[in-house]
């Protein structure tokens, strides 16, 4: 029987962070923007009035002290509240291939492995810049690897669903080896004008290799006990 392992991991994260102080000093600008521009409907009880956030809140919801993101600027300008992300034309590769190169590179330099000895590429996360033909073609491209590549959405489970597939590769010989990565622009969706989850997310790429266990040194990397997949409307 074909045992599957992961024998290296990688992560990427974007240089710029973003502190809970500074998060909550362009919500609460923005907060007094909208209230002052919506004073008289305020006033006649048409609309309500937005409430300031503050950092105590913030850890004490999530935990949170901070995230790194794509960009600083586009997040903090109260007049904004999104980030800027940089557009890229068709022969260009997309800012979630940047990501997810950097973070595959440090996943095969822990596992001891090169492009060459990879053979499926698996992106899964949770949105995806581009449909065609494939961020994961993009990044296979990008590192030069042969073998087949193919994008896998299911919302948060992306990468979860990505190692099980990844796992099902290799335990079935369709591939001695699969590269997973989850490169996720979280802050390009989140709503940065809503209190409740203004914080919640950041930007990050993390990457693992699945191999054979035979194809790995003794005792490197996590062996793989199992895997079970189950999937719930939450509507």
């Amino acid at each position: 029987m074909i045992k599957a392992v992961i024998s290296g991991t990688g992560l990427y994260t974007p240089p710029a962070i973003i502190e809970n102080d500074e998060l909550v000093e362009a919500f609460n600008q923005y907060v007094e923007l909208f209230n002052n521009e919506h004073a008289d409907e305020i006033a006649r009880g048409e609309v309500a009035a937005l409430q300031p956030s503050s950092s105590a809140f913030i850890e004490k919801a999530s935990g949170i002290k901070r995230r790194h993101v794509i960009d600083r600027d586009g997040i903090l300008d109260p007049h904004r509240m999104t980030p800027y992300i940089p557009e890229r034309s068709n022969d260009e590769p997309s800012v979630q291939c940047d990501m997810a190169v950097a973070a595959s590179k440090e996943a095969l330099a822990q596992a001891g492995k090169t492009a060459a000895d990879v053979d499926a590429v698996i992106v899964a996360c949770s949105n995806l810049q581009r449909p065609y033909p494939a961020i994961a073609i993009e990044v296979q491209e990008a590192l030069g690897i042969e073998g087949f590549a193919y994008d896998m959405n299911v919302a948060c489970s992306s990468a979860t669903f990505g190692l099980q597939a990844a796992v099902n590769s290799v335990e079935n010989g369709a591939a001695r080896s699969v590269l997973v990565v989850s490169p996720e622009i979280c802050s390009g969706h989140l709503n940065f004008r809503d209190r409740d989850s203004h914080f919640i997310f950041g930007d990050a790429c993390t990457a693992i290799l699945v191999e054979r266990e035979e194809d790995t040194k003794a005792g490197q990397g996590f062996e793989i006990l199992g895997t079970r997949l189950k999937t719930k409307s939450g509507f």
